[in-house]
């Protein structure tokens, strides 16, 4: 199913879902290894799409090797030293590691004056995705590269991106919401 109608369907439909009680009783009884199985193809298939984003860019150049694999490092490194404050001695080890980061909010490396600051910095710097994000947004507008080399090429132009289906269908607004913000730039392709 390569569909992005079908994903919006299910998402409207597991919405009304929520609502019903018996419905997350249901889902509440599904075993932990079916959600971790499922779990897994659902990271799996986020890694790929984003790394199928970089079609566009050189991908044998050593600016953009050297980009994703510096973000893909500090993204596994930076979080696991900030979930590290989350082990504590006296704590109980069966608490689940998605829940690490809530547990370093409140005992992570930062400690200033102000308690949402300290809470808000430990969460999102235990967070794989919330790195990786920072650190390719950060290289990609700092380490000097050609239009060709980041991939900007496909974009800089309405008209290539008229002409390429593939990129229109990757960013279209579901249902042809786009129509309605046609005045907007890049949303009324």
């Amino acid at each position: 199913m390569g569909s992005r109608r079908a994903v919006e369907l299910g998402a409207v439909i597991l919405i009304l879902l929520s609502f019903v009680g018996k419905v997350g009783g249901f889902i509440a009884s599904i075993p932990d290894v079916m959600v971790a199985a499922l779990l897994c193809f659902m990271w799996a298939m986020l890694a790929a799409l984003g790394l199928s984003n970089l079609r566009y860019s050189e991908t044998g150049s050593s600016r953009n090797n050297i980009i994703v694999g510096l973000s893909l490092f500090f993204s596994l490194s930076i979080p696991a030293y900030f979930q590290q404050y989350g082990l504590m001695p006296n704590a109980n080890s069966s608490v689940p590691s998605y829940f690490r980061p809530y547990i370093v909010a409140s005992h992570g490396p930062f400690h200033m004056g102000f308690g949402g600051v300290n809470y808000v910095l430990n969460t999102l710097l235990s967070l794989n995705m919330v790195i990786a994000f920072l650190v390719a947004v950060i290289l990609d507008n700092t380490v000097p590269g050609s239009w060709q080399e980041r991939g900007v090429y496909v974009w800089s132009e309405p008209e290539a991106v008229r002409r390429e289906p593939a990129v229109s269908r990757d960013y279209e607004l579901p249902f042809k919401v786009g129509k309605a913000f046609k005045w907007v730039k890049w949303v009324g392709i």
